[in-house]
């Protein structure tokens, strides 16, 4: 493959790529497409479910020409192989290795995308070039971000492309792109940025850079964080809106929607099924009461039953709605 030649192909020693829905296509047809050898490290995050194991590292390594693993705690970075985010932590750069943390979930996942690429930043700031694949909503803009200032070099799957164009879209709005590719040429921007790359790594050793903190004009919004019910702080983190509470949950603007709607059905579903324990239990009172001969006291319950019943109804009939509105507005994504 020849590398990619262009005024922003730089050198980097760092590869960190981030990817959610339809990502595990888009990374098996990235890693295959790159030849053995690569001069920079390659890190990768996924979002996946808290439980369970992911194999992501599996199905790359079959797929890749570059050895694929999965990251424990400690590992040392490498040029030429990859590692991958596991099941339930975030993945960081740390100098010449990386973190597993389990620490607040940011933008409502771990691993997440953003605490990847910001701590990447840290460590590599001029040498590190950042991708986003097919996903929805918008973790990693911030990442992007944080690259883009320290001055390293950020690029998107071609939202035309991806089966999910939402995440690269985002970061394209938000202007913390340098190139937007299908993965055919990523891959070949990738081969050019590590290209000839050799030696050890060396991190970067300023502690005067710092990229991911929110500024100082940071206010308290009247949104509390859907998570822990912390009040949220409202900031810019890298050019890019966000919201964090004390705890250090933190939120995109999309990701905080997006959150805030799945709690809020898990408590509509919850109010759902606490009305229908009311009427069922409303309805063993009104017969007891009839056992007893107290028919007033038995009306008095049929009617807190009804009730109780009409109310979970019309739950269950905006529960539904918001379900097929949901899945609409996924199919448009």
């Amino acid at each position: 493959m020849e590398p990619l030649s262009g005024p922003r192909s730089r050198p980097a020693d760092v590869i960190v790529l981030g990817a959610s829905a339809g990502g595990v296509g888009a990374l098996e047809d990235l890693v295959k497409r790159l030849q053995p050898g690569l001069g920079a490290a390659m890190l990768i995050v996924l979002h996946v479910p808290a439980t369970g194991i992911s194999v992501l590292a599996e199905i790359l390594d079959r797929a890749s020409a570059l050895p694929v693993a999965r990251a424990e705690d400690g590992m040392e970075l490498e040029r030429g192989s990859a590692l991958v985010a596991p099941t339930d932590h975030h993945l960081l750069v740390d100098g010449r290795s990386v973190r597993l943390s389990r620490g607040p979930l940011i933008n409502g996942h771990r691993p997440a995308i953003d605490p990847l690429f910001e701590s990447a930043a840290r460590s590599f700031p001029d040498r590190v070039l950042g991708v986003i694949l097919s996903g929805m909503l918008d973790d990693g803009v911030a990442g992007l971000g944080a690259i883009k200032l320290a001055g390293g070099v950020t690029a998107v799957q071609d939202p035309a492309e991806a089966p999910y164009p939402a995440m690269p879209q985002a970061a394209i709005e938000a202007k913390v792109v340098d190139h937007v590719l299908p993965v055919a040429d990523l891959a070949r921007l990738i081969e050019a940025a590590a290209h000839d790359r050799a030696g050890p790594l060396e991190p970067h050793d300023s502690e005067a850079l710092v990229v991911d903190e929110p500024d100082a004009r940071a206010v308290l919004s009247a949104l509390t964080c859907p998570n822990c019910g912390g009040a949220l702080w409202e900031h810019q983190r890298n050019g890019v809106i966000g919201f964090e509470c004390r705890v250090g949950h933190q939120y995109s603007p999309a990701a905080l929607f997006q959150v805030q709607g799945d709690a809020l059905d898990d408590a509509l579903w919850a109010a759902h099924r606490a009305l229908l324990e009311r009427a069922d239990l409303a309805r063993r009172m009104a017969r007891r009461m009839r056992r007893n001969d107290l028919g007033d006291a038995a009306l008095k319950y049929d009617r807190t039953a009804e009730d109780a019943e009409r109310r979970a109804r019309i739950l269950n009939e905006a529960l539904m709605l918001t379900r097929q509105l949901d899945r609409a507005h996924d199919g448009a994504q």
